[in-house]
C-alpha cells in the first residue's frame, strides 16, 4: 500500500522527536538501547529490527512506531551520545585544565570517554563507525565532531601560539586514532583495557607535547 507524503513525513519525523523529547514516548528508549545494546555486541551489520526487538523484549511492530530502520535507531543513539559527550566536555573538559595540566586534561578526555563506552556497550559501535555503511559512518563522523569542535575551542584559547591549521591536523589524527583504539575496547578484558586507556593518553599527549613544541619555536 502506497503511503501519502504526510503519513511519510511524520514517520520520518519521528526519530528526531523520541531523542530530543525530555520523556521519551511509550517504549521509545528500550528500542534504542535494545539497539544500543546489539551493535555494541555483535557489530552494526549483525543488528536487525527483529534482533533490537528481541533485546528489548518488546513487539517489533511496536518499534515502527518510531523507527522506520535500524538507521533511525543509530540515529538517535547518536543524539543521545552527543548529550553526554557535551557534558563530559561542559564538566570536565575546560580552558583553565588544559593550561594547567594538558596531560591532566587528556587524562581526563579518555576516562570520560571510556566511562560512557563501560557504561554503554554501543558507544564504541556507533562512535568508530563503519566505512563500508555510508550514512552509519556519517552519523559516526557527527559524533566524533560533537567532541572535536569542543576541543578546537579549548585548545584555541588554551594554546594560541598553536596555528589553526596545526590544530585541526592535531585534531583530526586525534579523532581518528581515538576511534581506532577505542574499538578494542569493547572487545578487551579487564587488565587489558587499562593498558589500552594508558596507550591512549601516551599517543595524545605526545602528539600534542609535540605541536606546542613545535608552535613555540
Amino acid at each position: 500500500m502506497k503511503r501519502d507524503g504526510k503519513a511519510s513525513d511524520r514517520q520520518a519525523d519521528r526519530p528526531a522527536q523520541a531523542a530530543h523529547s525530555g520523556t521519551q514516548p511509550g517504549a521509545c528508549g528500550e528500542h534504542s538501547q535494545g539497539g544500543g545494546g546489539g551493535a555494541g555486541r555483535i557489530g552494526y551489520d549483525g543488528v536487525s529490527t527483529n534482533l533490537i526487538a528481541e533485546r528489548a523484549d518488546i513487539p517489533v511492530g511496536s518499534i515502527y512506531q518510531f523507527f522506520e530502520t535500524k538507521d533511525d535507531i543509530v540515529a538517535a543513539l547518536v543524539q543521545q551520545f552527543q548529550g553526554r559527550i557535551l557534558r563530559l566536555a561542559s564538566e570536565q573538559l575546560d580552558v583553565a585544565c588544559a593550561v594547567q595540566d594538558h596531560r591532566a586534561f587528556i587524562a581526563r578526555l579518555v576516562d570520560g570517554i571510556a566511562g560512557i563506552q563501560a557504561e554503554t556497550s554501543a558507544f564504541v559501535c556507533v562512535f568508530s563507525g563503519s566505512p563500508s555503511h555510508a550514512r552509519f559512518d556519517a552519523l559516526a563522523r557527527d559524533l566524533r565532531r560533537t567532541l572535536i569542535h569542543h576541543l578546537d575551542g579549548v585548545f584555541a584559547e588554551a594554546f594560541p601560539k598553536l596555528a589553526k591549521d596545526g590544530r585541526k591536523r592535531m585534531l583530526a589524527a586525534w579523532s581518528d586514532i581515538t576511534g581506532a583504539m577505542a574499538a578494542s575496547l569493547d572487545r578487551s578484558k579487564p587488565g587489558e583495557r587499562g593498558k589500552l586507556l594508558e596507550e591512549l593518553k601516551t599517543v595524545l599527549g605526545a602528539y600534542l607535547d609535540a605541536k606546542l613544541s613545535l608552535s613555540s619555536n
